[in-house]
């Protein structure tokens, strides 16, 4: 086995996995184990142990939700190693999107599958470059969202319900509860996309997101066939609905894809470099982290990373 660098967030699942922390701890391969003090710590450990770790049998195990994942993802990429580490992943959070598509199971499953992988696999990384107000970069894994998906889980995230369903194991039903709250009180609005060599404009958007695998929203197959080993991203997009069209839509996401044959859905494969402009101010979301309501200009790409799974 290689030598773990772990970064653990102690407070993903509202503290419910104290056995498989118990567990991991036990492995005779940690060469170092961090716990997170506060948002952004992970992308902070993440990026010091990218710059300065040389041993090559090095891994680097994130333990917490898609968030903490997602952090670490970050920092491990913003550190510029001319050899990244490889990232591994062991599942206590809420939603756990990117562990249901890697087919990781719960944590306990994760950790068996920890024990005996043996190489690394290269998963699709997709890329975010702000070109309006903040002038940034962020990488994500699972999806990238503007409009309700992102409404949804700010308010989730608010919600005292998420906190008391992670005690019984069920975290992912707080995404459920403020689906409705969300719908009516998120607007439609105009996006402009140019991919590749075609330009579109889309006048009445609800949903936008841009995603690297099957699920989001805790395990909503969003776009089924969508596999993290392929290299691309696809966009979706959804019209503002009516109530009913809304639940028929819903209902239709619980049937393997059914939902896509929708005329309120657009699916679109993304082109390296893909410019996504929303001049309206919109909540936004990365891998379920809420980003702050702005307008968006942004370019879209997509690399390979290596993950030990």
């Amino acid at each position: 086995m290689p030598k773990f660098y772990v970064i653990h967030n102690p407070q993903a699942g509202n503290q419910a996995h104290g056995d498989i922390i118990s567990q991991t701890k036990q492995l005779n391969t940690i060469s170092r184990w961090t716990d997170t003090a506060y948002p952004g710590h992970a992308a902070h450990l993440a990026k010091n142990l990218a710059k300065t770790i040389t041993d090559p049998e090095a891994v680097v195990l994130a333990i917490g939700g898609d968030g903490t994942l997602n952090e670490v993802l970050n920092g491990l990429i913003q550190g510029q190693k001319q050899r990244p580490l490889p990232l591994a992943y062991i599942p206590t959070g809420s939603g756990n999107d990117f562990a249901r598509a890697a087919h990781l199971g719960q944590a306990s499953e994760a950790l068996a599958h920890l024990k005996a992988t043996t190489h690394t696999q290269l998963l699709n990384v997709g890329q975010m470059t702000d070109d309006g107000l903040y002038q940034s970069t962020r990488y994500f894994i699972n999806n990238l969202g503007i409009g309700f998906d992102a409404a949804v889980v700010e308010r989730a995230n608010q919600s005292p319900w998420k906190k008391r369903l992670n005690r019984w194991g069920l975290g992912h039903l707080s995404y459920l509860a403020t689906t409705l709250g969300a719908f009516f009180r998120q607007n439609d609005f105009q996006m402009t996309l140019m991919n590749g060599d075609t330009y579109r404009q889309i006048p009445s958007a609800f949903l936008v997101t841009i995603t690297n695998q099957p699920f989001f929203g805790g395990g909503i197959a969003l776009l089924p066939e969508a596999d993290l080993s392929h290299e691309g991203l696809d966009l979706i997009v959804t019209d503002k609905l009516s109530f009913f069209q809304f639940l028929k839509l819903f209902i239709a996401l619980k049937k393997d894809g059914q939902h896509l044959a929708s005329p309120h859905i657009t699916r679109i494969p993304l082109q390296r470099g893909a410019q996504i402009h929303v001049r309206d101010m919109q909540p936004g979301q990365i891998d379920g982290e809420t980003l702050c309501k702005s307008t968006f200009s942004l370019t879209i790409d997509f690399h390979t990373y290596p993950f030990w799974l």
